[in-house]
């Protein structure tokens, strides 16, 4: 059975870099092993749909300085915790990520986003006090 799934960004990033990490921690979640794909599919009409993940995704909703502390007691925890950060997403090539990442010390590694990986219960212990990611509230209009 594969792990449960979580994914928790940073609702006040701008939606390119929510799409972004979004993207990327679904592909890493993906290549470890956090879901298989479903069969391929008709539809009524005879059209071929290719299978999706069979694997129900929450998006959650965390600031920053808190998706630094998930990711610790995910770590802690023994749940894995795939992180974007900010180096990530400055680096043209996971090369210079490699290199970004071993000149600068955690504290200092910003989070965009986290997906965790692991049992239910251990994964929604830490999660189940975070928020949805929702729209954020439109501005009033003078």
């Amino acid at each position: 059975m594969p792990p449960r799934c979580v994914l928790v960004l940073d609702p006040s990033a701008p939606r390119w870099l929510i799409a972004n990490a979004a993207a990327v921690l679904g592909a890493s979640a993906g290549a470890a092993g956090a879901a298989t794909l479903g069969p391929d599919l008709t539809d009524a009409s005879g059209g071929r749909w290719a299978g999706i993940a069979e694997v129900v995704v929450p998006v959650l909703a965390a600031p920053p300085a808190e998706l630094a502390a998930l990711r610790r007691a995910a770590q802690e925890a023994g749940v894995t915790a795939l992180a974007f950060s900010d180096l990530a997403q400055a680096s043209p090539t996971y090369a210079d990520y490699t290199a970004a990442v071993a000149r600068t010390p955690t504290d200092e590694i910003g989070l965009h986003a986290v997906a965790l990986l692991g049992s239910g219960n251990a994964v929604r212990k830490l999660t189940r006090h975070l928020p949805r990611l929702t729209d954020p509230a439109p501005a009033p209009v003078p």
